[in-house]
């Protein structure tokens, strides 16, 4: 795992299929900048390590991550490297950093400055208890989910939630099926959509105004979704 992970070409395609998306090759080799015939060796490469799966509709062949756990273990080692310092390239790419900073999708569920916010208010509201680096839902969060009509999975126990430690904020976000959960009935009721660059999460003017009803959260999207 971790030689194929030293590649930094394959690196950056497990972290841009951290949005949760299928992509096909070609996208994947633009996005990193590397010839088709080089993606190709990475791809087989990724999928001999079962980081990633295939799916075949029509004609047309696309990759994703090959489940959540192989999701945790990239975001895991993305909060374990220091950021670097780079200099901007542009305004357009300063932008950029912003949109994914401040909120962006991350595999399934919220991650970014937006994650951490809400795990936060969450956490204050005690709908969670944050604990030795695990995240529990209440009783007062079941019938929060529940009230707002927020669909969890139907289980006798209360809903897996996982302790993501976001790797630009390096605080917890919430993962697992209620995180999921949120993001689905965020992008549903446009409350969030998804922006440029891929991941990025924007705000809706409804979503501000939910977020700050339900959450008690002020949403600053730091720039145009454009």
């Amino acid at each position: 795992m971790a030689s194929v992970l030293a590649d930094a070409t394959r690196a950056k395609v497990c972290v841009a299929l951290m949005d949760g998306c299928a992509w096909t090759a070609g996208e994947l080799a633009r996005h990193t900048q590397t010839s088709p015939q080089a993606m190709s060796s990475c791809l087989m490469r990724l999928e001999d390590a079962q980081i990633i799966s295939r799916i075949r509709q029509g004609r047309h062949q696309y990759v994703q991550l090959s489940d959540e756990r192989t999701a945790k273990v990239i975001e895991f080692l993305g909060s374990m490297v220091e950021p670097r310092q780079e200099k901007p390239i542009g305004y357009r790419q300063v932008r950029a950093d912003q949109r994914l900073r401040y909120a962006r999708s991350c595999y399934n569920h919220i991650a970014g400055h937006l994650g951490v916010d809400i795990a936060q208010s969450m956490q204050g509201q005690h709908l969670i208890n944050i604990e030795d680096g695990s995240i529990r839902l209440t009783d007062d969060g079941l019938h929060w989910f529940a009230h707002k009509g927020i669909a969890l999975p139907e289980s006798r126990t209360a809903p897996r939630i996982k302790a993501c430690l976001d790797w630009t904020e390096r605080h917890f976000h919430i993962g697992g099926s209620a995180g999921s959960a949120l993001l689905s009935y965020l992008l549903d009721h446009q409350l969030i959509v998804k922006a440029t660059p891929k991941r990025a999460l924007h705000v809706t003017e409804k979503g501000t105004q939910w977020f700050a009803d339900e959450l008690n959260l002020q949403i600053v999207n730091p720039t145009s979704k454009q």
